[in-house]
This record gives structure tokens, C-alpha cells and sequence, in this order.
């Protein structure tokens, strides 16, 4: 991982539709080379995806939160099928600690919340907490040049 390297990926994390061109303007290389880099990159498995950030608010889930969701280690797996089907969770986190799963989940209402949680109670203890605000936006990790 070198200095052009991290600067498409810093390029390709503000702005994924980018041309080719534009980011070899950006980076300082020729088209050919970023696209060339590029694939490296994913085949590498460094870029995983491109995706659109979407705000859950504007496409009616107003109500998102974290869920914390204390599992038995015998039904871990049973549980992390059913979390799979559930589309209100966003995201799930294994994480260390006592809940070990954590949970970004979108609703439309609180009774769609509420409704989730008690689903959820069935597979283990929960404790959730309401985003009121994201202070610090997703973002990408500084790159270390490796080379």
C-alpha cells in the first residue's frame, strides 16, 4: 500500500462513482494505472464494495438505534440465522464484552421498535439505546503505507 493507493482509496471513500479519469487526475496517474490499481485493490479484498449511503429517515425508518442482544454460546449461530431474515437490522456486530452481539436497526415507528425487541428477547437479554445524533459520520481509517 503506497501514497497512490491510499489516495484513491481516500478519493474512491468520499466519492465511489468517480471516473477513472477523474481519479487519475486526482492521484496524479494515468487512467490505465488507477484502473489498474483498482483492481488490485479488490482483488486484494481491500475494496469490498461500492454502495450509495442512504439516510434511513429519508425513506421512512426515522428511528434507528443500537441494541445490544446477549446470546447463549449454544444458540449463537441458531440466532445469527433468525437475525439474518430480520430487516430492520442494519448492521450486527460480534463484539467482546457481556452482550456480545450489537445491533444498528432502522424502524418506521416505535411500536415497530418495540415489536422488534420483544422478537429479539426471545434468543436473549437487550438493552437498546435511540441515536439521537451521528456527531462523527462513517469514515475511513487512515491508510498505512506499507511500502
Amino acid at each position: 500500500m503506497d501514497k497512490f493507493d491510499k489516495k484513491i482509496l481516500t478519493a474512491l471513500h468520499e466519492n465511489a462513482r468517480i471516473s477513472y479519469a477523474e481519479l487519475a487526475r486526482r492521484v496524479n496517474l494515468s487512467a490505465p494505472a488507477v484502473a489498474d490499481r483498482v483492481e488490485k485493490l479488490e482483488h486484494a479484498g481491500v475494496i469490498t464494495g461500492y454502495h450509495a449511503r442512504i439516510n434511513p429517515a429519508k425513506i421512512g425508518y426515522p428511528i434507528q438505534g443500537l441494541i445490544e442482544l446477549t446470546v447463549k454460546h449454544q444458540d449463537y449461530y441458531i440466532v445469527m440465522e433468525q437475525l439474518g431474515t430480520m430487516p430492520e437490522i442494519l448492521e450486527c456486530f460480534s463484539v467482546t464484552g457481556t452482550s456480545g452481539l450489537l445491533l444498528k436497526v432502522a424502524v418506521h415507528s416505535m411500536p415497530d421498535l418495540q415489536a422488534l425487541i420483544a422478537r429479539l428477547m426471545q434468543y436473549g437479554d437487550t438493552k437498546t439505546s435511540i441515536v439521537i445524533d451521528v456527531p462523527v459520520p462513517l469514515r475511513m481509517p487512515e491508510v498505512v503505507e506499507t511500502e
